[in-house]
C-alpha cells in the first residue's frame, strides 16, 4: 500500500481518476496515451457512427421505459441523435456505415417486416429491454456504480443502461461494409452472439457487484439486437452469467486495473510510464482515431 501522498501524486500526473469497464478492455498504450496524454492536451477523437447510433438506441429505450414517452415520438428523437453524427472524413467508411444504418433497408425475422436498419435495431432493443424489465414496478435509467476492489488505489466507475432489481445492459450490432460486391445491400450482418462477450460479462459484473450491497440476489439481463432480431441472456439460464464466472471476471478486471496502477506508480515521468508501455498501432480500436490523434500518439514514444 503506497503513502495517500504518494497516490495524489501518481494519480493527478496521469490524469487518471479511476477505471472504467470500457477501458479495461482496451489495449494499455491507448488507454493510457488517451487519458495521461491526450486529454491534457485537448486532443480528442470522435466516436464513428456505430456508437453514435448505440447511443441513440439507449436513449431511446431509456425515453420509452423509464420516462414513459410515446415510442414513435422517442424513435423520432433517436433518429435525430443520429443524424447529428459528424461524418469521420479522415475515416472512409464512416460513411459508409453511416448511410447503411441510417438508410439501408432490411427484413426483420421478429416482425417480417422490412424498413430502415436504424428503425428495426430501436425496435428490436425495446422489444428486448421489456423482456428483461417484466414484471418490475420500478425501472431507472443512467446509474452510476463505484467499485472498490482489493490492491487497487482507484474504484472501478461505469453507468448502468437500466436498473430494476435487476442489471439490464443493453448492446447493439450494426451492419458490417461488404468489401467483396457479392451482397446486393452493400452491406452484411453479423449474427447474434449465442452467448455473452467477455467484456459485456465484466462489465456487468462491476455493475452487480454494486447492486449486492443492498440485495443477495441480483439478477443480470444482457440485450443485444440488431435489424435482424433480439436475444437476451439472463443469469438464471446462462452459464456465462453465474456467479463463478462474475467472479472470475471481476478478478480479471482487477489485474487489469493493478497492472496499469504499478505502472503509474513505479513512474515519475510521462516518458517513464511510456517505456513500460509499448505501443501496438495495429490493434483495431487505434484504427478510426484521426491523424492529428495518431500522431500525437506516434511522437509520444519516440
Amino acid at each position: 500500500m503506497i503513502r495517500e501522498n504518494n497516490l495524489e501524486s501518481w494519480w493527478k500526473r496521469f490524469n487518471f481518476q479511476h477505471h472504467s469497464p470500457s477501458g479495461a478492455s482496451r489495449p494499455t498504450c491507448l488507454e493510457i496515451f488517451e487519458k495521461a496524454i491526450a486529454r491534457p492536451a485537448k486532443m480528442y477523437s470522435p466516436p464513428g457512427c456505430a456508437m453514435k447510433a448505440g447511443t441513440a438506441c439507449h436513449e431511446y429505450v431509456e425515453r420509452v421505459l423509464v420516462n414513459g414517452d410515446d415510442p414513435a415520438d422517442a424513435m423520432r428523437h433517436a433518429i435525430s441523435i443520429l443524424d447529428e453524427h459528424k461524418v469521420q472524413q479522415h475515416y472512409p467508411e464512416d460513411q459508409t456505415k453511416f448511410d447503411i444504418i441510417r438508410n439501408g433497408q432490411y427484413k426483420s425475422d421478429i416482425s417480417e417486416q422490412e424498413d430502415l436498419v436504424i428503425n428495426l435495431t430501436l425496435e428490436h432493443l425495446l422489444l428486448g429491454a421489456r423482456e428483461a424489465v417484466k414484471g418490475e414496478n420500478k425501472v431507472e435509467g443512467g446509474q452510476w456504480c463505484s467499485v472498490e476492489m482489493e490492491g487497487l488505489q482507484l474504484p472501478y466507475i461505469g453507468q448502468m443502461d437500466i436498473k430494476t432489481r435487476s442489471v439490464v445492459e443493453l448492446k447493439t450490432q450494426w451492419p458490417y461494409v461488404d468489401s467483396s460486391g457479392k451482397s446486393k445491400r452493400g452491406f452484411k450482418i453479423n449474427s447474434l452472439p449465442a452467448k455473452p462477450k467477455a467484456d459485456h460479462i465484466a462489465q456487468v459484473a462491476l455493475y452487480w457487484k454494486w447492486m449486492r450491497r443492498q440485495s443477495e440476489n441480483v439478477k443480470i439481463f444482457l440485450v443485444y439486437a440488431n435489424c435482424k432480431s433480439y436475444r437476451v441472456f439472463s443469469s438464471d439460464d446462462s452459464e456465462e452469467l453465474s456467479e463463478p464466472r462474475l467472479n472470475d471476471a471481476l478478478d480479471r478486471l482487477r489485474i487489469v486495473a493493478r497492472t496499469r496502477e504499478a505502472m503509474m506508480e513505479r513512474s515519475s515521468s510521462i516518458k517513464e510510464l511510456l517505456e513500460l508501455v509499448p505501443p501496438d498501432f495495429s490493434h483495431w480500436m487505434w484504427r478510426d482515431k484521426t491523424p492529428e490523434f495518431k500522431q500525437l500518439a506516434e511522437k509520444s514514444w519516440q
